[in-house]
């Protein structure tokens, strides 16, 4: 398992931090809050933080996914996901 992953379920426990669900160890996916494609583009490294992760649980791993990092509606949900992170 990547460290952060590992560090983002010891924190916040198997929960999605968009609908609040819990969830087995293998439906929850890790989150890139600005996704790698991004920095990619950027040429720049890829964040792989615990600021910048998040755990989702499948049905909303999809659904974030519906949108662009230039959708408002992406940011918004970005806010929700921040909003449920331990320190």
């Amino acid at each position: 398992m990547h460290p952060v992953k590992e560090l983002l379920i010891k924190r916040n426990g198997l929960y999605c931090m968009l609908c609040g669900k819990k969830c087995e160890y293998h439906d929850i996916n890790w989150h890139h809050i600005k996704p790698k494609y991004v920095s990619i583009r950027k040429g720049e490294k890829v964040d792989n933080s615990y600021e910048n992760g998040s755990l989702l649980c499948v049905d909303c791993h999809s659904y974030v996914h519906t949108f662009t990092w230039k959708d408002d509606e992406y940011h918004d949900l970005m806010r929700v996901i921040q909003s449920h992170k331990k320190p």
